[in-house]
């Protein structure tokens, strides 16, 4: 693992700081731990860390990856449980009943998900903890970082082509201007 410590910097410091720590993520560092401003060194960490996941396969191999990290953290699970195309279906007339029991089977399906990913855990390994969140992505994240105040908050690269990882920048700089937590950035799951 590679740690950054935070720069200021006269204009942009997300901006500086997220171009560090993408910039040390490609140059093939296994997980790139920027620790903000006054923070306590890692070694010392046994705290809390919030993980946004969307409980696919590549996304819990980053879950192990980082739980093998920083195997004294107890991580906090961000799973958004949407209804997809809740517009299309509200304008076409489907009530509040249906759309409540589609989320229930989104959540029932992410708790099952994380069930499965637990019961192959080590017997002393602690369990991580899901949180479902109904909100979009990046603000739910925030407002639960806000709310829980982590020590740290775990992203994974997702992979995926351009699109993919200009909306994971995108979130990394939103993440680090909305939070005041260190940031641990994981390689895509296939190349950890």
């Amino acid at each position: 693992m590679q740690v950054l410590h935070w720069q200021a910097h006269p204009c942009w410091p997300v901006r500086h700081n997220a171009g560090r720590a993408l910039a040390a993520l490609r140059a093939g560092a296994g997980a790139v731990l920027l620790v903000r401003a006054g923070r306590q060194p890692l070694e010392r960490r046994d705290g809390q860390a919030l993980f946004p996941t969307d409980l696919s396969p590549s996304s819990l191999d980053s879950l192990r990856l980082a739980m093998r990290t920083l195997p004294r953290m107890r991580f906090t699970l961000l799973h958004g449980c949407r209804v997809g195309g809740e517009g299309s279906m509200r304008t076409a007339g489907v009530g509040d009943a249906a759309l409540d029991a589609c989320r229930r089977r989104s959540e029932g399906a992410a708790r099952a998900a994380l069930w499965r990913f637990a019961a192959q855990l080590p017997p002393r390994e602690v369990r991580p903890v899901l949180v479902v969140l109904r909100q979009p992505w990046h603000a739910a994240v925030a407002a639960h970082a806000a709310m829980a105040r982590p020590d740290l908050l775990v992203l994974a690269d997702g992979g995926g082509g351009p699109w993919a990882a200009w909306r994971w920048r995108a979130r990394l700089r939103a993440l680090l201007a909305r939070t005041e937590c260190d940031l641990l950035l994981l390689p895509p799951a296939r190349a950890a």
